[in-house]
């Protein structure tokens, strides 16, 4: 992730300086634009892993921990539902786009080469919410968002 930001953040300086002298790079902006697709879809199952996302919470905390923990498990798999649908079309597009065999508008690769994070990146997340399910069903962790103060101690007593 941080590679293709700091690709993208060097690439949009050049072009801006570039354009200050009347040139530019035509693949500039669609080098961007799969960077940051790239950045994102990586970066979704990084955010499940280190508890980075955003999560709503407030009623699945005032619930007692076995409703706590069920109501988590119901979200890990409706999430690893989603990865499923996600994976299957992404696959779907990036093999419709190597059975078309074009490329890029502005870059010389293969178009279904840029967009194969797609199917990979739901992948790892739905690898990601397997690890949480797990934990969830263990007992090491009783949501999906973060941990508060209450269940830390009670995960201590136990």
């Amino acid at each position: 992730m941080a590679v293709a930001l700091a690709f993208m953040t060097i690439l949009t300086f050049i072009q801006v300086v570039l354009r200050e002298f009347g040139t530019g790079w035509v693949w500039s902006l669609e080098a961007t634009t799969y960077a940051f697709a790239w950045m994102v879809l990586i970066g979704m199952s990084y955010g499940v892993r280190t508890q980075a996302h955003i999560a709503i919470d407030l009623v699945s905390n005032l619930l007692p921990r076995p409703a706590r923990r069920i109501m988590a498990l119901v979200a890990v798999f409706l999430c690893l539902v989603y990865c499923g649908f996600m994976f299957y079309g992404g696959s779907l597009f990036v093999d419709g786009l190597m059975t078309l065999g074009n490329n890029a508008r502005d870059i010389p690769l293969p178009r279904w080469l840029l967009t194969a994070i797609m199917p990979v990146a739901f992948g790892l997340l739905a690898f990601r919410f397997v690890q949480v399910g797990i934990r969830i069903f263990m007992g090491e962790q009783t949501s999906l968002g973060h941990t508060t103060r209450k269940q830390e101690s009670e995960a201590a007593s136990r």
